[in-house]
């Protein structure tokens, strides 16, 4: 076995540097579709062509997610010399398995969300609000449906694991494995646009995190993070009068979330040695391009509550 590779705090700083730089591209791009859009159609809705401006926003936001993937591959993936293969391959798990771990993943988020959701007793907090979902009743609204739904529930898990759990976290677990996990579910929440979404994002980034260090490849996350979004977009798109099935399957998957703990089919590690390491975190938070992403969601947790 080799021996680790030392490196000095300023030589850490600039690999943090590497992919914070399309990090914060990725939040100001993010940020100015959700606040932006609305702005540039009232002021010049020459620039959609005559088009439904929501479909031309949720186009744009699907080609952009899949372009900042590009752009972390060739920025911080190539630079970095991080083999995405390593982290692609299929680990041999049940489907039983798959069931229980997006089983935790949905409890997960819907809890979280439901506590996250009591900032709108305290704050007038915006977010960006689709009123067609669940609504097909027109050619246009089923379009906008279609295009939400693989946004949703296709293409920005798929690239949020790549990402936040093949680069960001592969990256910061050169440094810790388990400050790996924890700092690149913080980066996820700070790339949120608001506090509803953040407080979610954090908790369920920590858990995709820890499957990625588990099982040593983001192939599972894939899984357990669309069938996360499924369910967050079935509860928005599902008719009111079919709300109880939801209700019924989400207490199935608490249910099963119990299952799987108490009976150690997953693993409940949450942290270990090395995640809360202050020398780390003082690298990690004094980073340059690190300052200005909570710079950036202090500023769109400022506007979401304008």
């Amino acid at each position: 076995m080799s021996e680790p590779k030392r490196i000095t705090t300023r030589q850490a700083k600039r690999q943090i540097n590497t992919f914070g730089l399309p990090l914060i591209i990725y939040i100001i791009i993010f940020s100015l579709l959700q606040y932006a859009s609305d702005l540039i159609y009232e002021r010049f809705p020459e620039i959609f062509f005559g088009a439904d401006p929501e479909i031309v926003i949720l186009a744009a936001t699907s080609v952009m997610t899949i372009l900042m993937v590009i752009i972390f591959s060739v920025q911080a993936a190539s630079v970095l010399r991080l083999r995405m293969s390593d982290y692609l391959k299929s680990p041999r798990l049940s489907f039983g398995k798959y069931i229980a771990l997006s089983a935790i993943g949905i409890g997960i988020m819907m809890l979280t969300t439901a506590v996250s959701s009591l900032f709108y007793f305290f704050f007038h907090t915006n977010s960006h609000v689709y009123t067609f979902l669940g609504n097909f009743n027109s050619v246009l609204n089923i379009i906008r449906n279609v295009l939400f739904f693989l946004q949703f529930v296709i293409i920005k898990p798929i690239c949020d694991e790549y990402i936040f759990r093949g680069i960001i976290q592969r990256q910061l677990g050169h440094y810790g494995r388990y400050f790996g996990v924890l700092a690149s579910a913080l980066l996820y929440a700070l790339s949120q646009q608001n506090l509803i979404d953040a407080v979610p994002a954090f908790f369920l980034g920590w858990y995709l995190s820890l499957i990625t260090l588990r099982y040593h490849s983001i192939k599972p996350n894939f899984t357990v993070h669309i069938a996360v979004n499924l369910f967050v977009w079935l509860f928005n798109a599902v008719p009111g009068k079919f709300l109880f099935v939801l209700i019924i399957l989400l207490g199935l998957c608490y249910l099963i979330s119990a299952v799987s703990i108490l009976g150690h089919q997953v693993s409940t590690n949450i942290i270990r040695y090395g995640a809360t390491e202050g020398k780390l975190w003082k690298i990690l938070l004094t980073s340059s391009t690190i300052i200005f992403v909570i710079i950036l969601f202090i500023i769109n947790v400022i506007l979401s509550f304008i």
